[in-house]
């Protein structure tokens, strides 16, 4: 890697620093208290304006009128990025010299890295190789110019590198950029794709799910290897044709993956015929041991989801020590079950690590709590007492199984006015904050995190006040995880847009405490979050659902850009809340359960046969179970923040469920 690529600050860097530091604070006309709001007075809203300014010059072509403004703002903190700019809509023209200064003088920003990645791009597009490979790192590499890496080397007259580098790239589960087909080329003109590798990317693919790649793969197949993939995408999408036994009776180990294959994807819909079959297959197949046993333990962890009403899942042959993920899940079957003694002995069968963890502890305490044996309750009690000192879901179960206190253990570093002062200073944080303020959220989170990757924990406690002043309470959040400052809740758990939140949980009929919660579950408050599924703000909404929500409740919404509205977010979101709050007879369990994974569902998952603990702990879908233990914990805890002590479960949420066993049943006190 070029010696310019070093975090650390250079002296052209450090000099940066200094004249910043000589520079009157440049957030001082708004940072000394804790009643923040942006600045109105020049100089700074006179810089953010020309900023702004400049960089429409640059991107619109006039570039002569933006040099005459930039010596204007060589002293604003944002000036690296107007720098940056020019340099990317002209790169076509850029020397290694003009590139390795300007990373050698930002090497302590992102952009350094940024600029490289464009710079290598362009000399990959223009052919510059020797260029190319003096500059190239594989750490940061994009995979564009990962691509144009390998195709470098076969150019400079490396081509066993060049080779080696190209099957890299090759040989993965999903479609590689352009950029990488000269190289690809290559690879196979010079003799490198055979029928194995070629074989092995297309099941790759499929089991992936990547069907589009592996309809694109099947040209580079063995001709004798096409009638399988044709059954494995057969299997893929109508698993069911694997009842047909004699269409798969070929002794090939081709068709033995694609018989596996096939039986997991039918495990998703009916673990119970998926099981039945590979019995019968096993018996005409010698398919390798670990490949089987892993089928095994992919179709019995989909039995577990399901009643089981046949007892498939205790026939499993498999040796449950080495499968843990397995036993978790029939742990839970057995709960679901209420086979407290088959609960134990899976519990037993877990590593000792993952037995030990709250959740497990919690579990065999909770069996045996029932049990008849004096010393088995003695133990039940000793667990449940060491659960309670944790400030987790189950810790706040022990200790209402207990009748104790919750344990927030609330202790937030002592930082002083002078630290955050000083903090703020700091050239990364100050670009950091300077690119909040003008609303480019994505370049601000980068540079945020890019400047506090290397502070230690004391910096970034600090850090997180710093971010909390500004109202940027997600970098709040995540710098404190960074430092594992677990205990810090005033800053974990802030009571973001406060009267926002309160007001609307008032208009919706929900607790606020409970709404805070979810938000913090959702973004942590981030006010420009997207799911990779399209939810949108502070409350991830769908846009569909938010607009549904909104003509019910008579908000008026146009497009789902108002979601990254704090007010608008959080007002829609709240009445969603309430929707799904009186939906399941004012039970938050099941409301939260319905937020996060969709009221249809929890109506297919409700059974009053379950009490409330077996039923959260055997929700299907593990996001939503964890997410449903997250929400209630936190619920709790913004309770104390909003000084309204409330308990984890409401006294008549119990009653939607089966009475539970004394041990987690409704305290007899009233914690408000």
């Amino acid at each position: 890697m070029p010696r310019w690529i070093a975090r650390r600050p250079g002296p052209a860097a450090l000099a940066a620093w200094l004249l910043w530091l000589a520079i009157p604070a440049a957030v001082a006309e708004f940072s000394r208290d804790p009643s923040y709001s942006p600045a109105t007075t020049a100089p700074r809203y006179e810089q953010r304006k020309q900023y702004q300014r400049a960089i429409y010059l640059i991107t619109s072509g006039q570039r002569s009128r933006y040099l005459k403004l930039k010596d204007d703002l060589i002293r604003y903190p944002l000036y690296p990025y107007l720098e940056y700019t020019d340099m990317v809509y002209r790169m076509s023209r850029q020397t290694p010299e003009s590139v390795g200064q300007f990373i050698d003088q930002y090497r302590d920003t992102p952009l350094a890295q940024q600029l490289l990645q464009n710079y290598l791009y362009s000399l990959g597009k223009r052919g510059r190789w020797d260029t190319f490979l003096t500059f190239y790192g594989a750490e940061e590499a994009t995979k564009r110019n990962a691509c144009f890496y390998a195709y470098a080397l076969a150019k400079s007259g490396k081509t066993e590198e060049a080779m080696l580098e190209a099957g890299k790239l090759w040989l993965v589960d999903h479609s590689q950029p352009d950029e990488c087909d000269p190289i690809f080329k290559l690879w196979r003109d010079a003799g490198n794709l055979d029928a194995t590798i070629a074989w092995k990317r297309y099941t790759m693919g499929l089991k992936a799910n990547e069907v589009t790649l592996a309809n694109y793969l099947v040209r580079f197949l063995d001709a004798k290897d096409r009638g399988f993939a044709s059954d494995m995408k057969l299997v893929h999408t109508r698993p069911l044709n694997l009842k047909r036994p004699q269409r798969f009776n070929t002794q090939h180990p081709h068709n033995r993956e694609v018989i596996l294959h096939g039986l997991k994807r039918l495990a998703r819909r009916d673990p119970e015929a998926s099981f039945d079959l590979l019995q019968q297959y096993k018996g005409q197949h010698a398919f390798e041991e670990v490949a089987l046993a892993d089928t095994y333990d992919y179709i019995g962890r989909r039995l577990a989801t399901t009643d089981d009403t046949g007892g498939r899942a205790r026939q499993l042959p498999v040796d449950l020590r080495s499968h843990p993920e397995l036993v978790a899940a029939l742990t839970r079957l057995a709960l679901r079950q209420s086979d407290w003694s088959q609960v134990l002995v899976l519990i037993h069968l877990l590593p000792e690590d993952l037995q030990a963890e709250p959740r497990w502890q919690f579990w065999k305490a909770r069996v045996l709590a029932d049990s008849g044996d004096h010393a088995d309750r003695e133990m039940a009690d000793r667990i449940f007492e060491q659960l309670a000192e944790l400030r987790n879901f189950y810790g706040f179960l022990a200790a209402d199984a207990q009748h104790l206190p919750y344990d927030y253990v609330n202790e937030p570093a002592s930082v002083s006015d002078e630290e955050i002062k000083a903090l703020e200073l700091a050239p990364g944080i100050q670009r950091a904050l300077e690119l909040f303020a003008i609303g480019e959220r994505t370049r601000a989170r980068r540079e945020w995190y890019f400047t506090t990757h290397e502070f230690s924990n004391r910096e970034r406690a600090i850090a997180a006040r710093v971010a909390s002043r500004w109202g940027w309470y997600k970098p709040a959040i995540q710098v404190l995880i960074d430092a594992e400052a677990w205990n810090d809740l005033d800053y974990r758990f802030p009571v973001a847009y406060r009267e926002t939140f309160i007001s609307n949980a008032r208009a919706a009929d929900i607790p606020p405490n409970w709404s805070l919660a979810i938000a913090r579950q959702e973004s942590a408050f981030m006010p420009d979050a997207k799911s990779p599924s399209g939810a949108l703000g502070i409350m991830q909404l769908m846009p569909a659902t938010a607009k549904l929500t909104a003509r019910y409740a008579g908000i008026k919404y146009k497009s789902s850009s108002e979601l990254t509205d704090p007010s608008t977010n959080i007002r829609i979101g709240s009445q969603y809340l309430g929707q799904m709050l009186r939906r399941f007879n004012n039970n938050r369990i099941l409301a939260s359960a319905a937020y996060n994974a969709g009221p249809t569902r929890v109506d297919r998952w409700l059974d009053d046969q379950l009490s409330f603990d077996v039923w959260i702990e055997t929700i299907p879908y593990v996001e939503t179970r964890n997410y449903v233990q997250n929400v209630l914990m936190f619920a709790a805890i913004y309770g104390v923040q909003l000084n309204t002590e409330q308990p984890l479960i409401y006294p008549h949420e119990y009653l939607d469920f089966a009475a539970p066993h004394a041990a987690v049943a409704a305290p007899t006190t009233d914690r408000e």
